[in-house]
């Protein structure tokens, strides 16, 4: 059943929300977004030299993963960050008004489009066809650093320990993020070499552990009313863990199924 939108304007847990909610909604995280890259262009670490090592920024968009907020439970599945993404940095600070709709686009086309030859993304659509019926869009995808950084062609782009300003301006992003879009269920396929942040981002006391089901590798927690799992990225399976890998987001895909069920029968 269609619900009122809530009045802060964001999505309510556990209701559908009516499609120009979603529009609004929309419109509210695009303009947030305007609004922090264009203070982002007075900010000393991201002055030109410093920006240039940079990517454009990961920012989400509602209106391709509409199907998100109909879904039971809401999922949002978190990555590292990317791996190149549409242009650098400068680029975007120059004009943000102009750049933001290229940036929205490129999500919307990551996010609906094939996976290609990304375990990550095929994760993301795993997910998507056990826990939510393979509705397009209806896993939303989020990152814990917006950008990521070139350091030299085939060189590692990973952000962690950068900089304080990017670890700052991704995690302000990432919370208003968390707070408007209200998921059922986080699932943090970051390894836990990325710990540290995610706690900074899911604090304690509100951040409580459920289980450890294999340390390192899998780590279930709740965030208020958010069931959380940490666990390995999707891309380790490249050296000789591909089992381990499946067998830890079969167990995060049983826990959430369980959880569902039980909700239901409440």
């Amino acid at each position: 059943m269609l619900s009122e939108p809530n009045r802060k304007g964001k999505a309510a847990p556990g209701v559908t929300i009516l499609n120009d909610d979603v529009e609004a909604m929309h419109a509210k995280l695009s303009g947030f977004y305007l609004e922090a890259l264009s203070a982002l262009r007075h900010t000393a670490g991201f002055q030109e030299e410093k920006a240039a090592m940079l990517s454009a920024p990961f920012l989400l968009n509602l209106t391709a993963a509409r199907a998100y907020f109909a879904a039971r439970p809401r999922v949002m599945y978190i990555g590292q960050e990317t791996k190149g993404w549409l242009c650098r940095l400068p680029e975007v600070l120059n004009d943000p008004a102009s750049r933001v709709p290229a940036l929205l686009a490129r999500y919307e086309k990551s996010l609906l489009a094939a996976p290609g030859r990304s375990h990550f993304l095929k994760t993301r659509l795993l997910l998507e066809r056990e826990l939510a019926g393979g509705v397009p869009g209806s896993v939303i995808w989020n990152n814990l650093f917006k950008m990521d950084v070139f350091r030299g062609k085939g060189k590692s782009r990973n952000a962690r320990n950068h900089s304080a300003a990017l670890t700052e301006f991704s995690a302000k992003l990432f919370r208003y993020e968390l707070e408007l879009l209200q998921p059922d269920v986080v699932i943090l396929g970051c390894s836990a070499t990325h710990d540290a942040v995610v706690k900074s981002l899911f604090e304690a006391p509100k951040r409580t552990t459920v289980r450890v089901h294999v340390p390192k590798e899998l780590w279930h927690f709740t965030y208020g009313r958010i069931d959380c799992f940490r666990t390995l990225h999707p891309a380790v399976a490249r050296f000789g863990r591909q089992r381990t890998v499946q067998k830890h987001y079969r167990t995060i895909i049983q826990a959430i199924k369980s959880r569902a069920v039980s909700a239901a029968m409440d």
